[in-house]
């Protein structure tokens, strides 16, 4: 393969594919960010381009707008504990490098106080920049990222004052369509295993609700929802509070469950089997996000999938739109979701 260009030579987009094994029309897709190469030929094509510097009409605009470098702002947790944000975060900084941005990870915490102060040391220290917030949701730090006047965007968060543009998945469908998937089935008898401490979490709840009312079934909070944290548990927590509701009758009703996370679904498959209760045939269950283990749980789970990666590249192609012109239009990008169908869905008992 080639080494690359001579210091004294700009690269060019041949360099890049002889670099990465590929042709020059896939360099261009890439670079370009059009679709229709594959996911390891894409990151050879990125890793190349970073390593030659290569600079095309991304560069240039970041340098006519003055941002020399790009906070990303991920809570902690969100990284160390969310196989969601995981795809998010890789698909942010591969979509970075297309775009010549350079990125300065910053991990804060999410203790609400606690990040307003980050968010204003990271704001006083990064002028002239950008940023993207990760999984933020919390009025006080939008307000100081709209008021700093940066070009800024929101992954998988809302500024319900259309100040900053957001990228999130359309979370009111994947509710929607998960509960409609339970109802095609004859299920009437439907929980929602909740976790509902973020927006994003509480449209999945609207959509869950709205889905149950169309098919003339009254929502009814104790009947439908069974909130996690409510109860004082997360979702990591869920098959100790799953098998303690299972042994107080709670469910005795009930014939499915759509799981606000494919993480909780597995919880309470594990406190069902715990009591001897079978997936599908006493219980059915839908999550939602498709992370790895979905496929690998027993049975292999059904679930509503959100293309991570792509929420994370969208949020960088909505950046350098601000970037390229403030004054343009503040835009919501809402990513469509798609029904996984595995093994977790039966007809309800008669």
């Amino acid at each position: 393969m080639d080494e690359g260009p001579d210091d004294t030579i700009a690269p060019t987009l041949k360099h890049i594919a002889d670099a990465a094994g590929v042709s020059v029309a896939s360099v261009s897709k890439v670079l370009n960010n059009r679709g229709g190469v594959g996911d390891e030929s894409r990151r050879r094509i990125l890793d190349a381009a970073e390593r030659f510097g290569y600079q095309g009409r991304a560069a240039r605009t970041l340098q006519r707008a003055g941002v020399e470098s790009t906070a990303f702002v991920i809570p902690a947790e969100f990284y160390s504990r969310s196989q969601f944000y995981e795809e998010v975060i890789r698909g942010v900084l591969d979509e970075a490098v297309t775009n010549s941005l350079r990125i300065d990870v910053r991990l804060v915490p999410l203790n609400p106080a606690i990040l307003s102060s980050e968010i204003d040391v990271i704001l006083r220290d990064m002028q002239p920049g950008a940023l993207i917030a990760l999984g933020v949701d919390n009025p006080v730090v939008i307000d100081r990222i709209a008021e700093s006047g940066i070009p800024a965007v929101i992954i998988n968060g809302m500024d319900r004052s259309m100040r900053l543009s957001c990228v999130l998945p359309d979370n009111w469908s994947a509710g929607w369509l998960a509960t409609r998937t339970l109802l095609q089935a004859g299920h009437r008898e439907i929980v929602h295993v909740a976790v509902a401490h973020r927006l994003s979490m509480q449209r999945r709840l609207e959509g869950f609700r709205i889905a149950l009312q169309e098919a003339g079934i009254p929502f009814d909070v104790d009947r439908h929802l069974f909130d996690l944290e409510a109860l004082g548990f997360g979702e990591h927590d869920t098959q100790h509070a799953m098998r303690a509701a299972l042994d107080q009758g709670r469910f005795a009703k009930t014939s499915a469950f759509f799981c606000a996370t494919d993480l909780v679904a597995v919880g309470v498959m594990q406190a069902l089997a715990d009591r001897d209760l079978s997936v599908p045939d006493d219980y059915s269950i839908i999550g939602m996000d498709d992370i790895a283990i979905a496929r690998h749980s027993r049975p292999p789970l059904s679930t509503i999938r959100i293309d991570r990666a792509e929420l994370g590249r969208a949020g960088v192609q909505l950046l350098m739109e601000r970037i390229s012109d403030p004054e343009a239009n503040v835009r919501r990008v809402n990513l469509g979701v798609r029904l996984i169908e595995r093994s977790s869905i039966g007809a309800p008992k008669l």
